[in-house]
């Protein structure tokens, strides 16, 4: 699934990887148990039982769509049958042995949520934030979810399909819906939003914000929708030329020193509470009819009431370009192949610094190596077989 397409992404990038999921106790458990070994990923805290689910992928290319044929676990993870705490002990144990460290010795944890299987990442999440509070969590919002909202709320970073912030906030702009999930979503200090062909864009705060270098441009006075606009129309002029090789994406930067003003814009309309609850509801009837078989009653917790003003703080909205030169074959597992290229390039920047204060180009950097990092993947069927190692990103950089 997507977590272990995300680990095995980093585990090729080089970062210290390891795995808290469940597999099947089969042959098709074995396999994918030792392909994750093989791309450098712990798997100590995996439970085996039952039998493993998988997934047919059919892709067209006339009309560059996919259909997924999916065949669920007969034993999926229960609530009760994990122990958050151990298994994290397990897998920073598996991660730390090697380096022949200890928790306290090694930089900040970076754990990475895929939005499944709710609520025991929640216990993990909480686990996590008590052996270490300064662990970095980053949380994936695909789809509407049942308890996603809970597990969001935790989230230092928030990485979002591109349908996700529109359904999440029924805004009709991007940029109108990232600055609504700031609000619903106070402790998140990125809000990523991956665009496929349209690359991606970052809202950053606090002192992410603050470090950002920024470009000339200058921001449309307390209005966001109108200044994602300005950065991503310079690069809608450009050559429509197709170059022979895969180009590293541009990115611009823009920055509100004082975020305070946009709250008279932007406070969350309660009045919309109840359709927003609706749609909430709603998904996650629908993933309770796809996940049959599950125990967890289909609930949808909202976070509304926990919104409030934005702190006169900095906002730093970044946009970054697809990669020009791609060769797309299957873009099954690009956004986690995105996300598992952010979470080694936050390990290496974290275990660099020994330090959160990830300096002034961390961020325009990683949107440029998550996009080539995707757009490689894409270059290979699967979400897996053209994960790139190291060596292939630095080349793309160096051409």
């Amino acid at each position: 699934g997507n977590a272990a397409n995300a680990a095995t992404c980093a585990g090729r990038l080089g970062a210290r990887v390891a795995l808290i999921s469940k597999v099947g106790a089969d042959s098709n458990g074995n396999d994918l148990v030792s392909d994750l070994e093989k791309n450098g990923v712990d798997t100590s805290a995996i439970l085996r039982q039952g039998r493993t689910p998988f997934t047919y992928i059919l892709v067209d290319e006339t009309s560059n769509t996919r259909t997924c044929i999916h065949t669920p676990s007969d034993a999926p993870m229960r609530p009760n049958e994990l122990d958050a705490t151990k298994a994290l002990d397990t897998a920073i144990y598996g991660c730390l042995w090697k380096d022949h460290c200890s928790l306290d010795e090694a930089c900040s944890p970076v754990c990475v949520f895929d939005g499944r299987i709710t609520e025991n990442a929640l216990r993990v999440a909480d686990a996590a934030r008590e052996l270490r509070d300064d662990a970095l969590l980053i949380v994936e919002a695909e789809r509407l979810r049942s308890h996603l909202e809970e597990l969001l709320e935790k989230a230092d970073i928030i990485v979002a399909s591109k349908h996700y912030p529109f359904e999440s906030t029924g805004e009709e702009h991007l940029g109108d819906a990232l600055i609504s999930m700031a609000f619903q979503y106070p402790r998140a200090r990125a809000i990523v939003v991956t665009l496929g062909s349209r690359g991606a864009v970052a809202l950053l705060r606090g002192n992410w914000a603050t470090e950002q270098e920024t470009t000339d441009e200058r921001p449309a006075a307390n209005d966001v929708a109108a200044s994602l606009d300005a950065l991503q129309s310079k690069w809608q002029s450009s050559s429509s030329h197709e170059p022979a090789n895969l180009r590293v994406p541009d990115v611009a930067c823009i920055r509100w020193d004082d975020a305070a003003p946009l709250e008279s814009r932007y406070s969350p309309n309660r009045g919309d509470a109840s359709e927003r609850d609706a749609r909430r509801t709603a998904a996650a009837q629908e993933e309770g009819r796809r996940n049959a078989g599950a125990d967890a009653p289909i609930t949808s917790s909202s976070s509304q009431d926990n919104c409030g003003a934005l702190p006169a703080e900095s906002l730093a909205l970044l946009a970054c370009t697809a990669c020009a030169g791609a060769k797309i074959v299957d873009t099954t597992g690009a956004g986690d192949a995105f996300i598992g290229a952010l979470s080694a390039e936050l390990a290496s920047a974290v275990g660099a610094s020994r330090s959160l204060s990830l300096g002034s180009t961390f961020w325009s950097s990683a949107l440029r190596t998550c996009s080539v990092v995707a757009a490689l993947k894409c270059g290979g069927v699967g979400a897996r077989s053209a994960l790139p190692r190291r060596k292939e990103v630095n080349d793309v950089f160096r051409d």
